[in-house]
């Protein structure tokens, strides 16, 4: 029996003469290649990592459903449309009570990585379980690990992290929030937008960076402004007699 990489005929041997053979070594009946095809297609049920699109995201529970984007292929090399695989958990980002949220989307394209045993009682204790079956390396104990970036859409909201800084950019809200928020700068803070609003007491303080206040296009208010105790609106100025006439203006 001969085995041969080639698309050529096989040769075999018969009654000691040498005779040709329409068997093409890809043929699953060569004896030879059904054993290889065997043991590819036994190393073939076990899945360890794969590509997948999101079908399905199910917030309560933090799981996706996906499917696979590989089709599966019979001995003819005939088509096997992929399935959907259902309750398969996201990677996060976070250590503790933080966290990175950024769920994943239907649509996306990324990884999953298959366990080595079945994971469902670690999914429902999450603690230490003996595996929920005797399956190994299947589809159904995949975790979702990360999108592909050249596989999905340009984001447009992120945080870019490059050689010259951090850029945080979103078309939508970006809200801070927390007890104490520092904001800390060496040299320059700078606030620009069209209207730049301050809901709470507006206070100078006085630690290394304190200095004066200065408004290059002026201040308006329809209350009071007050310099210690004397009220600008209300204010009186001693020593003045009576007449028709108005002050004249103020002198530094």
């Amino acid at each position: 029996m001969g085995i041969d990489g080639g698309s050529h005929a096989n040769t075999v041997l018969t009654e000691g003469k040498m005779t040709a053979s329409n068997q093409k070594a890809e043929d699953v009946s060569s004896e030879g290649n059904a054993l290889i095809f065997a043991m590819r297609n036994m190393i073939g049920s076990y899945a360890f990592i794969d590509i997948v699109r999101i079908e399905e995201v199910d917030p309560l529970s933090e799981t996706v459903t996906v499917k696979r984007l590989l089709h599966g292929l019979t001995t003819d090399n005939e088509k096997i449309d992929s399935q959907e695989i259902y309750g398969i958990p996201y990677v996060r980002l976070g250590r503790g009570s933080s966290a990175v949220v950024m769920d994943p989307e239907v649509g996306d394209i990324g990884l999953v990585a298959i366990c080595d045993r079945d994971i469902s009682n670690v999914k429902m204790t999450c603690t230490e379980s003996a595996p929920g079956s005797k399956r190994m390396h299947s589809r159904a104990d995949a975790v979702y690990v990360t999108g592909i970036a050249s596989l999905n859409g340009k984001p447009t909201q992120y945080a870019h992290f490059h050689n010259g800084g951090i850029d945080i950019t979103s078309p939508m809200n970006i809200n801070v929030n927390g007890k104490n928020v520092a904001v800390n700068a060496a040299e320059k803070v700078s606030l620009n937008s069209p209207v730049i609003e301050v809901n709470g007491q507006l206070t100078q303080g006085a630690g290394n960076y304190g200095g004066e206040a200065m408004f290059t296009n002026g201040a308006t208010t329809p209350e009071d402004f007050m310099a210690g105790d004397i009220s600008l609106k209300t204010h009186r100025t001693t020593s003045i007699q009576r007449g028709e006439d108005t002050s004249g203006p103020p002198t530094p």
